[in-house]
């Protein structure tokens, strides 16, 4: 037997367009519930003869009624009040009655009164009124109180109104009703539409990571018909695109790898050739053959391929002396002007061919290279800062696709590089999650910046561990 919230579940619309008719209709549903008990709980009597203040008013009209009519008309005006309003049992007065206070009601213990008070404001006037109570009937004492009133114009009667010392409803609560009714009701709604729009959010986010990381992130797979359809929609299409990818990667290795035994031959024949001219010519071109192959492997590697193996916790000042150490070993005036260790996720080999593109194009186009690493709120940042022409706004973007070199004016028989160094260094820092940005110096030269997250499991060192890459060396 299924619960009976499965039950209910049933219920609700499939499609996205009928549970936002639902939450609309719900609103508006609860909205009016919730007045209707504001209402319930505020209004006045059903009955308004047994309304304190309603009573009030219309003693008060009676009593302007008599004061403004002569004396042989108030009678008759008396009698027909009397019949008219037979729940305050009006009747002629005399202040000389037995058992009468013929002081007026302001110095009675009845003087501040609900009821007295909503009177006098209601007739406008002094109006003097006395408490009967000690003439009250036997039949009258469970239903209010009696008082008698004397105008300024002479008329007198007494009437029995009702017994509620009940202050009116302030304004205040009114409002305060209110604002909570729209405070409940927004929080409700806030509640139900994002619960409705959750899984939107989670696809975005799916989608998201699947395009910038190529990583493959659990799809919805509840909530409305066209988010469940748009999920698995989603799902084939990235098997489609990682399949392709995962094929051009393929065949692009292939036709690398098999390049190199050609290459290989080609430069053991060129030996041979008797023209020196002719021979240099042809061994430089199958150098420039054989670059374009190792560069074509890397970027599949490093770029846009598989990610290969596990990350791991590495400690990324090491890497950048490490790089710098190998390019000062060749003569290239590179050196570290600041580091600080601190611990990333990731994968060395990949992280340290980044850091040895960057630092080879600084070398290459400004002569010498300086490297910071510097703790950053959200982790680490590594930067390649060089003397270089650097790179012009406009050009900056297309620096980084496949194939484009800052050298593009040159052609390629002059040309040092393949143009994707800086592709391969802004694929390995997305997929670590990072940021990888250009930078022009002034008054000239280029700043390259890779930030990486730090390690969940990492804690910063003190600020006291700076370590100046100079004094190793010299230590070392």
């Amino acid at each position: 037997m299924r619960p009976p919230w499965s039950r209910l579940r049933t219920l609700v619309p499939s499609s996205v367009a009928g549970q936002i008719a639902l939450l609309i209709v719900a609103a508006v549903v609860l909205a009016h519930a919730m007045a209707t008990l504001a209402f319930f709980t505020l209004r006045e009597p059903w009955r308004p003869d047994d309304h304190p203040g309603v009573a009030a008013n219309r003693l008060a009209t009676v009593a302007r009624l008599l004061d403004g009519a002569s004396p042989a008309d108030r009678p008759a005006l008396l009698a027909n009040a009397a019949r008219m309003l037979p729940t305050l049992r009006i009747e002629p007065w005399d202040a000389t009655d037995s058992g009468a206070a013929t002081e007026p009601a302001g110095g009675d213990r009845i003087g501040d009164h609900f009821v007295v008070q909503r009177l006098r404001d209601g007739f406008g006037r002094p109006l003097a009124i006395t408490d009967l109570s000690a003439a009250k009937r036997p039949a009258e004492a469970p239903t209010g109180v009696r008082v008698g009133l004397a105008t300024p114009g002479g008329a007198r009667l007494s009437a029995l109104v009702p017994d509620d010392d009940r202050p009116p409803m302030r304004q205040g609560a009114i409002i305060f009703t209110f604002v909570f009714l729209g405070v409940a009701v927004s929080l409700i709604c806030l509640w139900a539409t994002r619960a409705l729009t959750a899984p939107l959010a989670r696809l975005a986010e799916a989608a998201d990571v699947f395009g910038t990381r190529m990583n493959l992130v659990d799809l919805p797979e509840n909530g409305p018909r066209e988010v469940v359809a748009l999920s698995r929609a989603l799902d084939r299409m990235r098997a489609r695109v990682r399949r392709l990818i995962d094929d051009r990667t393929q065949m692009l290795a292939a036709i690398s790898h098999d390049l190199r035994t050609p290459i290989t031959r080609l430069r053991l024949r060129a030996e041979f050739i008797e023209d020196d001219h002719a021979r240099t010519m042809t061994l430089r071109d199958l150098d420039q053959m054989n670059g374009l192959v190792e560069a074509a492997l890397s970027f599949v590697r490093d770029g846009h391929g598989p990610e290969g193996g596990a990350k791991m916790l590495i400690d990324l000042a090491s890497i950048v002396q490490t790089v710098a150490d190998e390019f000062a070993d060749i003569g290239a005036d590179v050196r570290v002007a600041e580091t600080r260790h601190v611990l990333v996720q990731g994968r060395p080999e990949e992280l340290q061919r980044a850091i040895m593109n960057l630092v080879d194009n600084a070398v290459k186009y400004g002569g010498a290279a300086r490297l910071t690493v510097t703790q950053t709120e959200r982790g680490v940042a590594v930067e390649v800062s060089d003397d270089g022409p650097g790179i012009p706004e406009a050009e900056r973007d297309a620096m980084l696709q496949p194939f484009v070199r800052g050298d593009r004016a040159r052609n390629l028989d002059t040309a040092s590089g393949f143009g994707l160094g800086l592709s391969i260094v802004l694929a390995i820092a997305d997929s670590h999650e990072g940021r990888f940005t250009l930078r022009n110096r002034t008054p000239r030269g280029l700043t390259a910046r890779i930030e990486l997250p730090r390690a969940a499991t990492a804690q910063a060192t003190p600020a006291g561990v700076m370590v100046d890459a100079d004094h190793r060396a010299a230590a070392a």
